[in-house]
């Protein structure tokens, strides 16, 4: 089975609803001079198809924690869990430590970080999970949130329950 969590370039995803999402991000970030994008100028009426998709990410400091304020419903459906509300290192996932890692990278480099994630299915295949993580900021500097996308290539009936599979 393939590592659990593997970084990529934006140009390896395959998902068009990530690069559209990074698309929307940058023209946003463009907007604002170049600064990071506040969680404001993210309009949901504007990416209304990719919502079911997105988790909106809280940044906490001292110590660094990351708290998921939003959940899509087509997450929450193949994760078989609602984890609006829960912190990232307290859900118990086996591949939390390299989720974890991915968000404090965007948080300290201020950069957006996109990854794949391999899913064991039911029927024994390997399912596949591109993400993508883009920091947000209020000050246009520090990152408060992260706007979080994952898209998956296979039928959620084909997802394990809850507890088995990387997500995120």
């Amino acid at each position: 089975m393939p590592k659990p969590t593997v970084s990529l370039d934006l140009s390896e995803l395959k998902s068009p609803r990530i690069h559209r999402l990074h698309g929307y991000w940058q023209h946003q970030r463009g907007k604002r001079g170049g600064k990071l994008p506040r969680r404001g100028d993210i309009a949901p009426d504007q990416i209304r198809d990719l919502l079911p998709n997105i988790m909106i990410v809280d940044v906490e400091r001292d110590p660094m924690r990351f708290r998921y304020r939003l959940v899509g419903t087509r997450v929450v459906e193949y994760n078989g869990v609602e984890f609006t509300g829960r912190y990232l290192g307290e859900i118990g996932w086996p591949e939390e430590q390299d989720l974890i890692d991915s968000y404090t990278f965007v948080v300290t480099s201020r950069q957006p970080f996109f990854g794949l994630l391999a899913w064991e299915l039911v029927t024994g295949a390997v399912g596949r999970c591109e993400f993508a993580r883009l920091p947000l900021s209020e000050d246009g500097e520090l990152v408060t949130q992260i706007l979080a996308m994952e898209d998956y290539d296979f039928p959620q009936l084909d997802a394990t329950p809850s507890g088995g599979g990387a997500t995120r």
